[in-house]
């Protein structure tokens, strides 16, 4: 009988510990679980779309700049400016600009996604290591470290060549006036030699 009592004992303490074991585990989940789908990390996240944005939008920003630069340019070197060509070619420069944002927030959201699936999968890997009966504190300590190594990681990787050349249109026909102006530029100056009085054309003619 006591033997049979002291067996009894033993798996009840056995199942206390277990069941301590278990409720433990069971508090460090829902702690790492509370941190990672806090109210403050979805501000996080928030405020991170909204720095991509602006960082996108920025470079976006600077590239039209340039654009309409060189194509104010060009259309005045051709004598082009408020003629038919000077008009598509700044309603070229609109869409594309229009289109270019629509890429800066693309790739804005795209960053934020990546950030809230390196959030869920540190969140998985914290949980696999409460599991193995980590002590709460570790547990609360890792997390947080992650959520700020996902954050730093994701502000990172903010490049702004993901971009492209937006406005390569507009660029070629910056490109076509100087080179129609190089042209022309050449083709007078050789006139200019040519006809010259001692030289070429110019001579022989008298």
């Amino acid at each position: 009988m006591g033997a049979g009592g002291g067996s009894n004992k033993a798996a009840q303490q056995a199942a206390q510990q277990e069941g301590l074991r278990q409720a433990n585990i069971n508090r460090s989940m829902q702690q790492i679980n509370q941190i990672y789908g806090s109210p403050q990390r979805e501000a996080d996240i928030n405020d991170f779309l909204s720095a991509s944005r602006s960082f996108y939008r920025q470079n976006l920003d600077r590239q039209h700049d340039a654009a309409d630069r060189s194509l104010r340019f060009a259309m005045a070197r051709n004598g082009l400016t408020g003629g038919s060509a000077s008009v598509d070619a700044n309603r070229q420069l609109g869409q594309d600009y229009q289109q270019g944002i629509l890429t800066a927030d693309r790739l804005a959201q795209s960053a934020a996604n990546e950030l809230r699936n390196a959030d869920e999968t540190s969140r998985m890997n914290m949980i696999q290591l409460a599991q193995t009966g980590a002590d709460m504190t570790t547990g609360a300590n890792n997390a947080a470290l992650s959520l700020r190594n996902n954050l730093a990681g994701a502000r990172s990787q903010l490049n702004a060549d993901a971009l492209g050349e937006l406005f390569s249109g507009v660029g070629a026909i910056a490109k076509a006036s100087r080179d129609q102006a190089e042209t022309r530029r050449a083709n007078r100056d050789f006139y200019n030699l040519y006809y010259s009085p001692g030289f070429g054309y110019g001579a022989g003619g008298r």
